[in-house]
């Protein structure tokens, strides 16, 4: 796939590439959000709001983690709920999991409303991330544990599609703009791995995992 079309699909998979899409990030990303779902620790009857699931995959291994959780996924593509409602049909129907569109900058919950909440490979594509991490700070519990995981800069930025739409972090700059939000630092920490990307190459990838308190 083209890059510059690749890089748009990762932003907001749709269309007729949309599940080629997510299963590729499936594959690209699927030991790095074991890792940040063990670190997030979850305990029975917690609820779990997950920003960016694209289709869903890791839902129904996140409800097995403890007993009685609640598990909600908020995605900008209305093709990736769609598929993940189709994909996750027996825990969505049971009311453990639920799908919505929506945009983590304007998040439509109450206050304090999860215990814990994930995102991966979202950060890039935040116009304002005060605006959004402010936001998803309003919607956790006191207490809330926040798990943020994004590629490092040094890693990210030698990739084909990086240049169309990719904001790019490394640990400093993501670590103060969780703080200018609020959030009190717990454990930042690099994941590596070499695995494929999302262009089908093997890279050797270096990612941040940051878990901060509400």
């Amino acid at each position: 796939m083209d890059p510059q079309i690749l890089a748009s699909q990762l932003r907001h998979p749709s269309g007729e590439h949309a599940s080629e899409v997510a299963l590729n990030m499936n594959s690209a990303n699927g030991q790095l959000n074991v890792k940040c779902i063990d670190l997030l620790n979850l305990q029975n009857s917690e609820s779990l709001l997950e920003i960016g699931p694209g289709n869903g995959v890791f839902a129904a291994d996140i409800i097995k983690r403890a007993d009685n959780l609640s598990y909600t996924g908020v995605d900008w593509s209305a093709d990736m709920v769609a598929e993940a409602k189709r994909m996750n049909e027996d825990i969505v129907t049971s009311g453990q999991a639920t799908f919505q569109q929506g945009n983590s900058s304007q998040l439509n919950f109450d206050n304090n409303v999860f215990d814990k909440v994930l995102t991966v490979h979202t950060l890039y594509f935040w116009d304002n991330p005060l605006e959004h991490l402010v936001e998803i700070r309003r919607v956790l519990k006191p207490q809330g544990l926040f798990c943020l995981a994004f590629g490092e800069s040094s890693f990210m930025k030698d990739l084909p599609f990086v240049p169309y739409g990719f904001e790019l972090y490394d640990r400093e700059l993501a670590c103060n703009l969780l703080q200018d939000a609020g959030f009190r630092l717990l454990n930042a920490e690099y994941y590596a791995e070499q695995g494929v990307s999302n262009t089908g190459e093997v890279v050797d990838k270096i990612i941040n995992i940051i878990i901060c308190k509400a």
